[in-house]
């Protein structure tokens, strides 16, 4: 009888040290958005994914890069735990939804048209009455529609969108200047084959971490975004990506709304509130 107890004591000990072991796992995704984040040859590549690789080695982290269809990847985040998605902009619709950590890029979203096109674009007021694709549930639609742009064509991927410019069926393509060359070759045109006409936000791209994301997870992953910018190396890999555009050198962490009904969860979040990166200008 003792026996019979005894084993079932270990075996329930050994349910509760996996479970314990096994929550702090997170599923790390991103989309296909080149040159930031892609997939060649069934591997992760990109900038933030080399950043991502590298923020996981200094923490003895090996969960796998998925790349994902957006609409997928930001349904995960939006509706699982534990989910890290990159990278997202941090914007007025989503500051209630995840807690954001970065940024790891800056980039400008602007109007883009063909170079041939004959355009009054003197007038942005003007500009908001022409058709303009943009990819589908993005910060760059939420960025149009708050900016009251009246004709609007969601499309599923970038790529699509171009092709629609170049085949002259909108007016022009909603996109950052960070991908809108790689998208451009990707549709099959040469970068030359369009102009920038408007510039309509600067914004940064962030880590965004779903809601119920364990405390010690993200201060984790805080912890070694901070190395990687203090020694040089986030740097290094943003210069290799992007030439000479400036890196963002600041580390910030915004909290999405928490029931924070615990007082170590409260100590814990307190804890990361607290900055680190004092030697940032």
């Amino acid at each position: 009888m003792f026996q019979s107890l005894l084993g079932l004591f270990l075996v329930l000990l050994a349910s509760v040290s996996w479970a314990g072991s096994n929550s702090s796992s997170l599923r790390v995704v991103t989309e296909y958005w080149p040159p930031v984040t892609f997939e060649e040859d069934g591997k992760p590549q990109g900038m933030a994914v080399e950043l991502t690789q590298v923020l996981q080695k200094q923490m003895n982290r090996s969960e796998p890069i998925e790349v994902l269809p957006w609409p997928r990847a930001y349904h995960l985040v939006l509706n699982q735990p534990n989910v890290l998605l990159f990278t997202v902009i941090d914007n007025a619709e989503r500051k209630n939804l995840f807690t954001f950590l970065g940024p790891i890029a800056q980039g400008e979203i602007a109007l883009f048209a063909r170079r041939t096109t004959v355009l009054d674009v003197s007038d942005k007021e003007k500009l908001k009455n022409m058709a303009i694709s943009v990819h589908r549930g993005t910060a760059f639609q939420d960025t149009l529609t708050r900016q009251k742009f009246k004709k609007i064509v969601p499309v599923n991927s970038p790529v699509s969108g171009v092709k629609m410019l170049m085949a002259g069926r909108v007016d022009l393509i909603c996109e950052d200047v960070l991908a809108v060359t790689r998208m451009m070759q990707e549709a099959g045109y040469p970068e030359d084959a369009f102009i920038k006409v408007a510039t309509l936000e600067r914004v940064g791209y962030y880590y965004a971490f779903s809601k119920n994301t364990e405390s010690e997870t993200i201060q984790q992953w805080r912890n070694a975004l901070e190395k990687a910018k203090r020694s040089g190396q986030f740097k290094a890999i943003y210069k290799k990506w992007f030439g000479n555009n400036p890196a963002p050198e600041n580390v910030i962490l915004r909290l999405a709304e928490r029931d924070l009904e615990k007082p170590e969860e409260k100590l814990l979040w307190a804890e990361l509130l607290t900055p680190q990166f004092d030697d940032q200008k």
